[in-house]
């Protein structure tokens, strides 16, 4: 286990432990205060010069990764209920997010258009026109960013025509590059990984940067791979959606992960 991990990984599994009532004031709260080089260190991340994409170590992507576990936890607080949960994590309130937000020096996502880039589909109500484009009507919980760093997406209650959203795959399909959700399969590369080699996962890396957006910058495109079968259209909808969201094909064991793209913003 990497040092720089071990902060994050003490906190996630005492948060996945915890059986109290007041999650935040007795765990989040205090480690907070006992780990303000993470602010320091997320402070420089955030400043970093690139051309355009700043460069990054390895362990700091592991470093990111594990930061967005701890997200991912507290944002299950805020998504719709579902019978018998995969996870039962005690809840924060919207307060609370925002302060472990301000505290490491995370922005909220502020973009009230639709954009996959921001926004996670989690529920979709139907348009009645089919063409009609994808609107958000609420927001289940607040995305985040580090300036033009993308650390998690709203999750979001989307109104749209079927040829931009079907709810009954957009709200089904597996999610890709999640690792909490509830109510929906999810992967990311350190699914199937034992306790320690899961904690030496990359981030995924989206970028917010002049005007333009960069998808997992740090992927390796490879020729062929577990997605030959997809054409560009899908290929595209599963990297700036994350899942299948009108893809009516096989949506689980792909390998979405060395997929890139660069879009105007």
């Amino acid at each position: 286990m990497h040092i720089d991990q071990l902060p994050y990984r003490q906190l996630h599994d005492a948060v996945l432990e915890y059986g109290g009532g007041e999650l935040f004031g007795d765990l989040v709260r205090p480690w907070l205060r006992a780990n303000d080089a993470e602010r320091r260190w997320l402070a420089e991340v955030r400043d970093r010069a690139g051309a355009p994409v700043p460069p990054m170590r390895p362990e700091e992507l592991w470093r990111l990764y594990a930061l967005s576990r701890i997200v991912e936890l507290l944002q299950l607080s805020f998504a719709p209920r579902v019978e018998d949960p995969a996870w039962n994590v005690a809840p924060v309130g919207a307060d609370d997010l925002a302060e472990f937000m301000a505290a490491l020096g995370l922005e909220p996502v502020a973009h009230p258009g639709f954009h996959p880039f921001w926004h996670e589909v989690v529920t979709v109500d139907p348009a009645p026109e089919e063409s009609a484009p994808p609107e958000v009507v609420r927001v289940y919980w607040p995305g985040c960013r580090l300036g033009p760093l993308l650390v998690a997406r709203a999750g979001c209650r989307v109104r749209a025509g079927r040829l931009h959203l079907r709810g009954e795959v957009a709200e089904r399909s597996t999610l890709y590059w999640a690792y909490a959700r509830n109510g929906r399969p999810t992967q990311d590369l350190a699914s199937g990984w034992g306790g320690n080699s899961q904690w030496r996962t990359a981030f995924r890396r989206d970028y917010a940067l002049g005007g333009m957006l960069y998808y997992n910058v740090d992927a390796k495109p490879s020729p062929g791979g577990a997605d030959a079968d997809l054409d560009d259209r899908e290929r595209a909808e599963l990297l700036r959606h994350r899942c299948f969201v009108t893809c009516t094909g096989p949506g689980e064991d792909r390998w979405p992960y060395d997929l890139r793209l660069v879009e105007p913003e």
